[in-house]
């Protein structure tokens, strides 16, 4: 294996969501059987199940929760959930993993599908600035173009402010000033200025004019800025209106959008509860450090004066054809994309609208009317029922203990749908069919597009148990292979500076001895479920036609070696589990047997193969699964997935370091850096070798693997570079 071509899994995938309308008629929308008889070919009764822990089991007690003892305090350590000494692992729980399994195989509706009616954005190419230009709104349609020239605030190396407290003016963002403005081979810049109402005279030399502008300060919200923009009317230039090439009420409308999607891409916390290096409350338009959420915000991120389009507002305009066509607070700035996702799934995917729409999952497993659609009956109990899940074992014979603030786990990332190379499919009709590689961002989320599916989590396979669950004491337990594999579920200990380097032998990240991070991106845990613990639980089951039963019986019978995903912490690891039924707790009667019993009240019900029952179920829906395209690709899937493949790590993407020797598994990276290969991922990358634009593979394997990509510098904001500084006269001074 050589550089850029060490492949992994992604910790998540899909399982493809087909249009229902070509599903055979058992799995089509029906309303509920009515509950005041039981059908008589339809199977009632209660199936014995055992649930075996394959990989450690996160059963975490979220109401007990404490701080750490060190780290940042809004990180907390979490407990084993515990009831009467044992493990606790709710009904609920496992009814929710068995429901989302249930939809997935019997390609039903969504249970949930919320919040998803809102385009995503995306950051656009810093080649879509070419076609911007600056503007001020001097009233409702009114738009003027202004110049702009830059307007050296940052030191280029250390990225300091050049204008601290002290006796030089700091220009502030939309304050008016007089500047005097040279040219230079790279275009204009301010070379000396002093507030619109001082007093001060401003000298131009040869070649240099004075002009009234505004500053346009955005704040050092990127690596090694050292510009901003100081934008004006020439002098003597009668400003006319620049046409618009769509109406202003849309170009308004689409303002407000997009700055509430910029906002909503970032929580409260990273924009106003930040911190000095010293402890001391920092406002979301200072610097606090280096790297992601440590940098400044730009206005329209946390201004409220930002959200609407007012009078006097200063802008950046994208002209087509001559006409203002969109207007974006920024010069390389986010877009929106013209369809939602909910566009996407189409009618037939999504949440039951009504009593009599109800889909397989929704018959047995229950539905709830979605918000607002007020319609009667909102509601619909379910027919099948999960027990009491009780422990074999006692926690002292079933739980792996860590001691003190226990063991940081490594960063979640969010769920990040605005990925769409991840989430879309090339149509809606193909939706087991990813985008194809090369797509150019913008032309993601469009009409004719469909979502993947419904999102599952790959099975870690390949693992040396013995070695890549136990915590080494010596050494950093992210940065330590274990039988080959990196123990993608531990936290790195922190970096000592943010160079990235690595250690002497080229082989891992260098990290500070014992130097374990706890801050508010991660959580600790004071201990698991360890793998070979067994629970068991009863799942009653009423009024069940063959298919119906026939999927729950394909979901609780697994082929050998596949495995479930339960609990906490799936992405990394966590929570596989085996399901088995157990023949001596199992019974099923159809509802002429029970209506016979009824009748005489004498005796009791007949005696069953329960086991047998379920068997003969299974093969009714493996029948027709076999005859459906959608439903055959579907079980193929999710074989594949609860199967993993022991030839790839998963793990999610990550850059491989500049110099790391070839061969060797690239580690996580302890500064958090995820970001990075997605960001190459989105380069148009010329050598041969390199792939990019790569999308989420699907599961046929048909495409490569994604590749984790050889490091390389990363694109930062355009910046033109003037000739020098400015002068700061003294018509600088305040």
């Amino acid at each position: 294996m050589t550089t850029g071509e060490e492949g992994f899994l992604n910790p998540y995938t899909f399982i493809p969501a087909f249009p229902r309308d070509a599903l055979p008629d058992a799995f089509g929308d029906a309303p509920p059987p009515s509950r005041d008889r039981l059908r008589a070919g339809c199977l009632t009764g209660r199936i014995a199940v055992t649930l075996t822990v394959e990989t450690p089991l996160l059963l975490l007690d979220t109401t007990r929760a404490v701080p750490a003892s060190t780290g940042e305090k809004d990180h907390r350590v979490y407990p084993v959930r515990l009831r009467d000494g044992r493990p606790h692992l709710p009904a609920t729980t496992v009814k929710g993993m068995l429901r989302a399994a249930y939809e997935a195989v019997t390609n039903s509706r969504f249970g949930v599908f919320e919040d998803h009616d809102t385009p995503f954005g995306f950051r656009r190419e810093a080649g879509y600035a070419l076609g911007m230009v600056p503007v001020y709104v001097a009233g409702e349609g009114t738009l003027f173009r202004l110049r702009s020239a830059l307007f050296e605030m940052y030191d280029k190396e250390s990225g300091e402010n050049l204008y601290p407290d002290g006796d030089l003016h700091a220009p502030v963002h939309m304050e008016r000033l007089r500047a005097v403005i040279k040219k230079t081979k790279n275009g204009e810049k301010v070379v000396d200025f002093a507030p619109a109402d001082s007093s001060v005279t401003l000298t131009a030399e040869r070649g240099e004019k004075v002009v009234s502008g505004i500053a346009y300060i955005t704040g050092p919200n990127v690596e090694r800025k050292r510009y901003e923009r100081f934008l004006y009317l020439p002098p003597g230039d009668k400003p006319s209106p620049l046409p618009l090439a769509r109406e202003w009420k849309a170009l308004a409308e689409n303002w407000e959008s997009l700055i509430r999607n910029y906002r909503a891409a970032h929580d409260d916390d990273e924009l106003r509860r930040r911190r000095t290096p010293d402890g001391l409350p920092a406002g979301p338009d200072r610097r606090v450090g280096d790297g992601p959420g440590r940098l400044a915000w730009s206005p329209h991120l946390h201004d409220e004066n930002h959200l609407r389009l007012r009078r006097s507002a200063i802008c950046y305009a994208r002209l087509v054809d001559g006409g203002v066509d969109r207007l974006y607070p920024v010069l390389i700035p986010r877009d929106l994309y013209p369809v939602a996702p909910a566009e996407l799934l189409g009618e037939g995917l999504a949440p039951a609208p009504s009593y009599e729409r109800l889909s397989p999952a929704d018959r047995v497993f229950g539905w709830v009317a979605p918000k607002g659609a007020g319609v009667r009956p909102s509601a619909y109990r379910g027919r099948l029922r999960v027990g009491p899940v009780t422990c074999e074992g006692t926690a002292a014979e079933t739980v792996d203990r860590f001691e003190g603030d226990g063991l940081p786990l490594a960063i979640l990332s969010r769920p990040k749908p605005q990925q769409g190379r991840f989430y879309l499919a090339e149509s809606r009709q193909r939706p087991q069919r990813p985008i194809k590689d090369g797509t150019p961002k913008e032309e993601l989320y469009a009409q004719g597009r469909g979502l993947r599916g419904r999102k599952v989590y790959w099975h870690h396979a390949g693992l040396d148990a013995g070695k890549h669950w136990r915590i080494p004491g010596a050494e950093d337990p992210a940065q330590a292979p274990a039988g080959g594999r990196h123990r993608e579920y531990a936290r790195s200990w922190k970096a000592p500076d943010d160079s990235g380097r690595l250690t002497r032998d080229r082989r891992r990240h260098e990290t500070v001895p014992g130097a374990e991070q706890r801050d508010s991106q991660n959580r600790s845990i004071n201990g698991w479920v360890r793998p070979g613990t067994v629970f068991r639980f009863t799942v009653e089951v009423r009024d069940l036609d063959e298919h119906e039963l026939g999927a729950l019986a394909w979901l609780l019978g697994l082929p050998e070696g596949h495995f479930h995903r339960l609990g906490f912490g799936r992405p990394l690891g966590f929570g596989s589990v085996r399901l088995a039924v157990d023949p001596t707790g199992t019974e099923l009667h159809t509802g002429a047997e029970y209506a016979a019993y009824y009748r005489t009240l004498t005796g009791g019900l007949p005696a069953t193969d329960g086991v047998k029952v379920l068997d003969e179920a299974r093969r009714v829906f493996e029948k027709e699964a076999a005859a459906s395209p959608a439903l055959s690709t579907i079980r193929d899937a999710m074989l594949t997935v609860s199967r993993g493949d022991p030839a790839l790590p998963v793990h999610y993407p990550r850059t491989r370091p500049d110099g790391f020797p070839p061969g060797v598994p690239a580690p996580p990276d302890p500064r958090g850096r995820n970001f990075e290969w997605f960001t190459v991922n989105e380069q148009d990358e010329k050598s041969p070798r390199i792939r990019t634009k790569r999308s989420l593979p699907g599961l046929d394997a048909t495409t490569p693997p994604l590749r984790i990509y050889p490091k390389k510098a990363l694109p930062e904001e355009t910046i033109r570079k003037g000739a020098n500084g400015p002068r700061r006269k003294g018509g600088n001074k305040r």
